[in-house]
């Protein structure tokens, strides 16, 4: 089979033709002996270029390297419309802190293998068997076509560089940067190596794009995507600032300005029901008509934004919800997979992304104050204690059968809730309670425990449920902004 290619055009041409061919279609094929493997559609699009495995530092064919990747689509109940998703992080190469250290960006390792990836989705579909899955789409993703995303991209090899360079790589982690990350990478959570200016061993990492990044590709490259506002209109404003930088000069100006100057300012209407979302928007050159959710760079880089109202007297009501979870699949998810790494969505979602908080409050007049932002990493150790806990108690209830009771007004269930005094809780993620099968409501792994259960309601679905951050821990990280 041919196995040297004169350009990425030649590659990608050849990579368009596996498209919906089965899998074990394929490995026939191919004559490979890879039933079972975990990494099976990887090795079988290597093979289709007659590709043997290495660990080389050069592109997999000297022009492109080759990349299979999981996605996965989300029916939405309410609109019926169905939404794509990658599944993963995608892990492109080793990062070695010894050499890294010596490396500029436009020569390093990382560049030249990565510059061209020829990337083929398939759908992770746990219904159907693995022999049927096929790769979907194909897409030829060349690093420097962005100018935006690549000034991105270098200064967070930068950040993670400059890391290894203050002997702190043991201190990297995914959420530290934007768009690529370096994940912990090797046989289990265990495996380190060496870095060059400490002698504490760090675990061993390779550069990846976060899952955030490779789901903003897929809808906006295959899928055709409507495509969000971006903050950054002109990539020059990276050459001498990352992201983050530019975003707090955006906030800058504007801390310690009162909200109805903020409003007055930006012509924003006083009686609009999102008014601080619709500041924020502005403050960041976007228009202020939309929701914070459809931000280009915060969609690919895992930023939460998240606008935080307090008192007077400094209190904020409302809790963070996080992303919404289906029982069925939490419960077939581990925490983290055979090598340690996360696997669960919530520890995926929470070890890859950083919260960027907006906290206004009301002084001692009344008068309500931008007080400052905040970006936001939740630290390891909260990670996997008390969120561990929290969603392997919610897995386990699950699949025991979570117990329901009804009062005569509502129904309560016995997942972990803002009484246990955790930093998270579980509570419905729906505008109404719904115990049958409708769009707010989610089927359940394992029949339900009832207590009073009304006779048109159902034992097997519930209201859809999501973790939510509790309003006092998110108090506890802004505290310093607060009167």
């Amino acid at each position: 089979m041919k196995s040297d290619y004169s350009s990425k055009e030649e590659v990608h041409n050849r990579a368009l033709k596996i498209k919906d061919i089965r899998q074990s279609d394929l490995i026939k094929q191919l004559g490979l002996n890879i039933r079972g493997n975990k990494n099976a559609m990887g090795d079988v699009f290597e093979a289709w270029f007659g590709k043997t495995k290495d660990n080389s530092s050069e592109p997999d064919l000297g022009v492109s390297e080759l990349k299979a990747t999981p996605f996965k689509i989300l029916k939405n109940k309410k609109n019926g419309k169905s939404q794509y998703s990658a599944k993963e992080r995608l892990v492109l190469s080793i990062i070695n802190y010894m050499d890294l250290v010596n490396e500029n960006f436009e020569s390093s390792h990382f560049l030249k293998k990565n510059r061209n990836l020829e990337i083929a989705f398939y759908e992770y579909n746990p219904d159907i068997p693995k022999d049927d899955w096929t790769f979907k789409y194909i897409i030829l993703y060349q690093m420097m076509k962005s100018p935006t995303d690549f000034a991105i991209i270098k200064n967070d090899w930068l950040l993670i560089q400059k890391y290894v360079l203050e002997g702190r790589a043991d201190q990297i982690s995914e959420s530290l940067t934007n768009y690529l990350a370096a994940c912990t990478k090797g046989k289990n959570n265990k495996s380190v190596r060496e870095q060059p200016f400490s002698d504490i061993p760090a675990k061993q990492r390779a550069f990846s794009f976060k899952s955030s990044f490779m789901t903003t590709m897929l809808r906006d490259n295959i899928i055709g995507n409507i495509r969000s506002d971006a903050i950054i209109k002109d990539s020059v404003e990276l050459l001498d600032n990352s992201l983050t930088d530019i975003i707090i000069k955006r906030f800058r100006p504007f801390i310690g300005v009162s909200q109805a100057q903020l409003l007055k300012k930006f012509n924003i209407n006083s009686t609009a029901k999102s008014k601080n979302n619709m500041i924020t928007r502005a403050i960041l050159g976007l228009t202020p008509n939309h929701t914070l959710d459809n931000i280009s760079e915060f969609n690919k880089a895992s930023i939460i934004p998240k606008t935080i109202q307090f008192s007077q007297s400094g209190n904020n009501r409302e809790s963070m919800s996080l992303p919404p979870f289906k029982f069925k699949e939490l419960v077939t998810q581990s925490w983290c997979d055979s090598y340690g790494l996360p696997e669960a969505d919530l520890n995926i979602y929470l070890h890859e992304s950083k919260f960027l908080f907006v906290v206004f409050q009301k002084n001692k007049h009344g008068i309500n104050i931008l007080k400052g932002i905040k970006f936001y990493t939740m630290p390891l150790k909260e990670i996997d204690e008390q969120i561990k806990y929290a969603w392997e108690d919610t897995k386990n209830k699950l699949l025991d059968g979570v117990t329901l009771s009804f009062n005569g007004k509502r129904v309560t269930n016995n997942l972990i809730g803002v009484k246990n005094n955790m930093i998270v809780h579980i509570r419905p993620h729906s505008a109404k309670a719904s115990y049958i099968n409708s769009p707010f409501s989610n089927k359940l792994p394992t029949k339900a425990h009832w207590s009073n259960k009304p006779s048109e309601f159902s034992s097997y679905y519930m209201t859809t449920q999501s973790f939510w951050l509790n309003n006092d821990y998110i108090k506890n990280v802004v505290s310093d902004l607060l009167d």
